[in-house]
């Protein structure tokens, strides 16, 4: 939808718009602001001035729909009976819809501790167990930079843009050192609920951070595209996602619903927020699920992530082939994702089409 809507506009009112103006739609929304600005940055030596301050605009608007859409689809939700009567009641025990715990109620535990304090504190500790993951993520990355400069441009190209999705590499390296731990039976020396709170504080500095490195002057240069694409995205995405999760899943559909619309607008932690509002304590398997999905999600992204350069190449060299190759690959993706859901989802696929939400048999 982005690569066709930047086709509309260079041929209407915005001639000397970039090419690749419509791939940052899907970076800034399903990837986040990191890593639509990583690759816009890239693309600022190919000729798109301000690339990197417009993927970072489209990565705040999708955290904007991750959030009130996110609180709109939850209460469509409850609304529409799309959550079991057991969520529900452990909705109305809690003080979700005002967001503050009452003054005389015995408050949760939010992390525990996990080290003597005399050695080191528990948040330090586990704190740079996350840095740590990040160190051997971007260590795994450069060593995959340098080995893929050997084989020429088209995949030093794919290295560069492996940068953009280092979330999918810092995944599977956690996963990884979760298996170490528990092959090494310490695995509780790492506490859920401290990652939790390191989590949130993370999230939201990303966003005041992406937000306050904006550049307005860029942005109301672009502000007509970025308004478009950014509507259509957000509506097709609060349509189809829970559409598509009735249909493919058979458990925990809406609770999938939430992570999956949370990551298709924001990030991870935006998703897994979203999940916590009916799943505080993460009891239901979702959240780990798609932590395991990581992996998968990364193979399937690969040729994404070699397309991704075409239209910068369509600006470069004045070929517009390189610009449909890529409308080609992301048509691909799209009749796979078709056969996919068809093959998984079997009979429920084409049931009640006209319904936003399949009821269960």
């Amino acid at each position: 939808m982005g690569l066709f809507l930047t086709f509309l506009f260079m041929t209407t009112f915005m001639p000397g718009l970039f090419p690749a103006f419509g791939f940052l739609l899907p970076l800034g929304f399903a990837q986040g602001p990191g890593q639509a600005y990583a690759i816009g940055r890239g693309w600022e030596a190919f000729g798109f001035r301000g690339a990197g301050s417009v993927g970072l605009t489209f990565g705040a608007v999708g955290f904007l729909w991750a959030c009130f859409g996110g609180v709109f689809l939850i209460n469509f939700g409850i609304r529409k009976g799309w959550m079991d009567r057991e969520h529900l009641d452990a909705l109305d025990k809690r003080g979700v819809k005002t967001g503050i715990l009452p003054k005389n109620k015995k408050l949760p535990v939010g992390s525990h501790l996990t080290t003597e304090t005399e050695a080191i504190d528990s948040m330090s500790f586990n704190l740079a167990m996350v840095l740590v993951i990040y160190l051997l993520t971007y260590l795994l990355l450069r060593l995959l930079t340098f080995l893929l400069a050997f084989a020429g441009k088209p995949d030093n190209d794919l290295a560069v843009n492996l940068w953009g999705i280092s979330f999918i590499f810092a995944a599977l390296v956690a996963l990884l050192a979760k298996k170490v731990l528990q092959v090494l039976r310490i695995e509780h020396i790492v506490d859920n609920g401290t990652l939790t709170r390191i989590s949130g504080s993370s999230v939201d500095m990303m966003v005041t951070g992406a937000i306050a490195a904006i550049s307005i002057v860029i942005v109301a240069r672009y502000w007509v595209p970025i308004l478009i694409m950014s509507m259509l995205a957000g509506l097709l995405t609060i349509v189809t996602v829970p559409w598509l999760c009735s249909r493919l899943f058979k458990d925990h559909r809406f609770h999938r619903t939430l992570i999956i619309f949370g990551v298709s607008t924001g990030t991870l932690p935006t998703g897994l927020a979203l999940l916590r509002v009916i799943d505080p304590n993460f009891e239901t398997p979702v959240a780990s699920d798609y932590m395991y999905s990581c992996g998968l999600t990364f193979l399937l992204a690969i040729p994404f992530i070699l397309s991704i350069n075409l239209p910068t190449y369509s600006h470069t060299t004045g070929n517009p082939l390189y610009f449909w190759s890529a409308i080609a690959v992301s048509f691909g993706y799209l009749l796979f994702v078709i056969i996919s859901f068809r093959i998984i989802a079997r009979k429920r696929a084409g049931r009640s089409p006209s319904n936003v939400w399949l009821r269960e048999d």
